[in-house]
């Protein structure tokens, strides 16, 4: 059995699912370790006890405190989450820098706020560092990787990518998903094209438009944000020259639609009228993410959302605010 500790319970720890007896979702750290047989759940820290009753639902036994320090000797804690606002990360972090018993810092997007923070966190607990960027975890999005790098998919030409609630917010899901499917690939050009308001004043919604390159061809590729007090997108279309690849974060699925003759006209190609389409499983992506922890640790499986992934996306984000060719307003 492997103890958890998490510091700060909002919604990503507790109140996006704290109904221990819903057997359909698993949206909340807690709720997914409370299912997955190998975990407990031995502390949580909080500045006030709002959430404690819901928290003992889960674990009767668990150990509450106001003081993430009272945690920084211990010697009984295997993944320490750290769900708590952006700009605590790094102090919190770097309070447990001599602590060696720690085998997972399990973080919240994203890691920091400032390049020093980036700079300055020390090897021991960078080594340990998973991000929760989740479709990583996501047996059908890996499906997708595993075409594209064995080149099944063939001459990607576009990606298109809706996203709302900020670039560094949930477009940072997306950036992370390019960054994943398509490895070591590099912003040739980027532009901004409009910018409207997003997560909040710090984190604006940007239209973006970009070429990247990825085993040497150049693929354009579209950021179109949206406002999400009106819908909430996160989806991207990958445009092959043999497929259409379309995933639906709302639908939970990932499309495949070949690319074929048009029957009468012969010169045209269109989408096929078939497609085959594979099931995202959005309600356990935080469960199958706490599976992963779990091997890591005990398998010593590949930490797939690493410290170093997570400067890639760091840089990409900056490479489009500082070297982009902003739009006028």
């Amino acid at each position: 059995m492997l103890n958890v500790a998490i510091i700060g319970i909002g919604n990503i720890a507790l109140n996006y699912d704290s109904n221990k007896n819903d057997n359909t979702k698993s949206l909340s750290h807690i709720k997914s370790i409370y299912k997955h047989q190998q975990f407990n759940l031995k502390y949580i820290i909080d500045i006030d006890d709002t959430n404690l009753s819901k928290v003992k639902t889960f674990f009767p036994n668990v150990i509450f405190d106001t003081d993430y320090k009272k945690l920084i000797t211990k010697k009984d804690i295997n993944i320490l989450v750290i769900s708590t606002p952006t700009n605590s990360h790094f102090k919190i972090l770097d309070s447990f820098k001599d602590n060696t018993n720690i085998d997972i810092f399990f973080m919240e997007k994203p890691l920091f706020n400032t390049k020093e923070e980036y700079n300055n966190i020390t090897n021991n607990i960078k080594d340990k560092i998973v991000i929760n960027y989740l479709r990583r975890f996501d047996k059908s999005i890996n499906n997708l990787k595993i075409k594209i790098k064995n080149n099944l998919l063939k001459y990607p030409q576009k990606i298109i990518i809706n996203y709302c609630k900020g670039l560094q917010n949930n477009g940072s899901h997306m950036i992370d998903l390019l960054n994943y499917l398509f490895v070591n690939n590099k912003i040739v050009s980027s532009s901004i094209l409009n910018r409207s308001k997003g997560f909040n004043e710090n984190d604006l919604n940007y239209d973006i438009y970009l070429i990247i390159e990825y085993n040497n061809y150049e693929i354009p590729v579209y950021f179109i944000s949206h406002n999400h007090t009106q819908y909430n997108l996160i989806e991207f279309n990958i445009y092959f020259q043999n497929m259409l690849v379309e995933y639906n974060n709302t639908k939970s699925s990932i499309r495949y639609t070949k690319i074929e003759n048009d029957k009468n006209f012969k010169i045209y190609k269109v989408f096929s009228s078939n497609f085959k389409e594979e099931k995202v499983d959005n309600l356990f992506m935080l469960y199958n993410a706490y599976e992963k922890l779990f091997n890591i640790i005990k398998n010593k499986d590949k930490n797939i959302s690493s410290f170093s992934n997570e400067i890639k996306n760091k840089n990409f984000i900056q490479t489009i605010l500082n070297k982009g060719v902003q739009c006028p307003n």
